[in-house]
């Protein structure tokens, strides 16, 4: 974990460093921790857009909390020369008045991330059947925000069961997931698989149940995603917007860069880095991609609204 950050450290100096001379700067706000198992192919990302190009220099900036809305506010501060990167937790953001759904347009999206629903309850061989072992008792599940895709997959597997889930919120997947490694109470947590092989040699209770995304994961192919299991669930995802005052032209020339540069690192970097698979890679453009994953959170929080209030 400190290699981790470390990493991430250096290469925010480097982007940081780099020559900036008649360059426009664009801030791009992260509103993840930096421990966020994302946040490497990130920045990889912006450090790749400013190898292409001389009109912007691409600058990390980290607005963490609030499950989103500091930074997505910082962005508005600034809107001409500001972006900031959104997951699911934008929209229950909206939902709460603390954010205006129209004023934000896509720019670009890192995509979907293929995921592992990690547990010390169940067992990898019997995957999420083995969640109706629990049924009528409760569960402390750990993730980065309300309403969240992690928060949704939790919901959905606990109606299928018939458990009941207690939602712990923290500043990243990763966070909870050494909870649960120490045996500090969390039971539930839906992160990478080499964040998952951190752990599984020291604490044989945790068991990889699925896997939350279109396909199987290469690093561990035995295991089923969820919805081959017949549990259809919200993946979780990244991308970037741009409030709405931003120029469409402009707008549009950042997003391009950044899916050059995404295509520069190629899909098998991205999933090495961070198994995040961009729209890009499936002919989906972001506008599109935005519409799909939006509107589908929308439907499962408002279905589930009761259950993401009473875990508040």
């Amino acid at each position: 974990m400190k290699k981790f950050f470390l990493a991430s450290m250096m290469m925010i100096m480097g982007i940081a460093n780099a020559d900036t001379s008649a360059k426009e700067t664009i801030t791009v706000i992260i509103g993840a921790a930096p421990t966020q198992s994302s946040v490497p192919l990130i920045l990889r990302t912006l450090d790749k857009a400013n190898d292409l190009q001389k009109k912007y220099h691409f600058a990390p900036e980290f607005k963490p909390g609030a499950q989103g809305v500091i930074a997505v506010r910082y962005m508005d501060m600034s809107p001409l020369n500001r972006v900031s990167g959104i997951a699911a937790s934008f929209v229950e953001n909206v939902k709460s008045g603390q954010l205006v759904e129209s004023d934000y347009v896509p720019v670009s999206a890192q995509g979907d991330a293929c995921w592992a629903v990690i547990a010390n309850v169940g067992d990898t061989k019997q995957g999420i059947n083995s969640l109706s072992s629990i049924k009528g008792k409760e569960i402390v599940v750990g993730g980065t925000g309300f309403g969240n895709a992690a928060h949704l997959t939790s919901l959905i597997l606990a109606e299928k069961y018939g458990f009941k889930v207690k939602y712990v919120v923290f500043k990243a997947n990763f966070d909870a997931l050494v909870n649960m490694a120490g045996d500090h109470g969390v039971n539930f947590v839906v992160d990478r698989i080499a964040a998952y092989n951190q752990f599984k040699g020291k604490q044989p209770k945790l068991q990889i149940l699925g896997i939350n995304c279109h396909s199987r994961n290469h690093q561990m192919p035995e295991v089923k995603t969820l919805r081959e299991q017949g549990a259809n669930t919200p993946m979780i995802f990244t991308m970037i917007v741009a409030n709405k005052a931003m120029p469409d032209e402009k707008r549009k020339e950042i997003g391009s860069i950044l899916d050059q540069a995404q295509a520069a690192i190629g899909k098998k970097e991205m999933i090495d880095m961070a198994d995040l698979l961009a729209p890009q890679f499936s002919n989906v453009s972001t506008e599109e991609f935005f519409a799909n994953r939006i509107g589908l959170i929308k439907q499962l929080t408002a279905k589930y609204e009761k259950q993401i209030e009473a875990s508040k």
